[in-house]
C-alpha cells in the first residue's frame, strides 16, 4: 500500500500535469490581444468571466486595476510554466531533488494565491456571497496543494539536512 508521501506525490504530479494546459489555455489569455486568441479559448474565457463571474480573467487591456494580477500571470507564464515540466519529470522519476524545488514553488505560489483569495473574499469585487464562495472554491486548490507541498517538502528537506549534519559529525 502506498505511503501518504507517495499518495501526495501522485496528487502533486496530477496538479502539475493538469496545470500545464490550464496555464496555456486559460491563465495567459488576459495577457494576449484578443485578435490572436482562438475562438474556443475566447468562449472559455467568456464563460469564466460572465457565467462564473471571475473578475481577474477579463481580457481587457484598459483595466489598470488588474495590473497586479496580470503581473502574477506573467510570472506564471515565464517562471512557473517551464517549472511545471521539470516538476512533472522530478515527480515521475522520484528524484530526491524534488523536495527543495517543490518547497520553493509551494512558498511562491502560496504567497501569490493569498492576495487573490483575499481579494475574492473580502475585496471590492462586485459579486454575491454565493459567487464569491464558488470562485473561492475554484481558486482554493491552487493554495491548498502548494501549501501541502510546503509541508511535505519542508519536512523532507529538514530531515535530509539533519541527516547530512549528523553524517558530518560522525566523519
Amino acid at each position: 500500500m502506498p505511503t501518504l508521501r507517495q499518495r501526495l506525490d501522485t496528487v502533486f504530479l496530477g496538479y502539475f500535469i493538469s496545470h500545464i494546459p490550464i496555464t496555456i489555455a486559460v491563465d495567459v489569455l488576459p495577457l494576449l490581444p484578443t485578435e490572436i486568441i482562438p475562438q474556443p479559448l475566447l468562449s472559455l474565457n467568456r464563460f469564466l468571466t460572465t457565467t462564473i463571474g471571475d473578475p481577474f480573467m477579463v481580457i481587457d487591456r484598459t483595466r489598470t486595476d488588474l495590473v497586479w494580477f496580470r503581473s502574477l500571470l506573467t510570472c506564471e507564464l515565464f517562471v512557473q510554466l517551464p517549472f511545471f515540466f521539470y516538476a512533472v519529470w522530478m515527480l515521475w522519476t522520484g528524484s530526491s531533488r524534488r523536495h527543495l524545488w517543490l518547497l520553493m514553488y509551494g512558498v511562491h505560489v502560496s504567497t501569490t494565491m493569498a492576495p487573490v483569495l483575499g481579494m475574492l473574499m473580502f475585496g471590492d469585487v462586485n459579486r454575491s456571497c454565493d459567487e464569491r464562495m464558488a470562485l473561492g472554491a475554484m481558486y482554493l486548490p491552487y493554495l491548498l496543494i502548494p501549501l501541502a507541498m510546503v509541508a511535505v517538502s519542508f519536512t523532507e528537506c529538514s530531515r535530509m539536512l539533519g541527516f547530512a549534519a549528523d553524517k558530518r559529525k560522525k566523519d
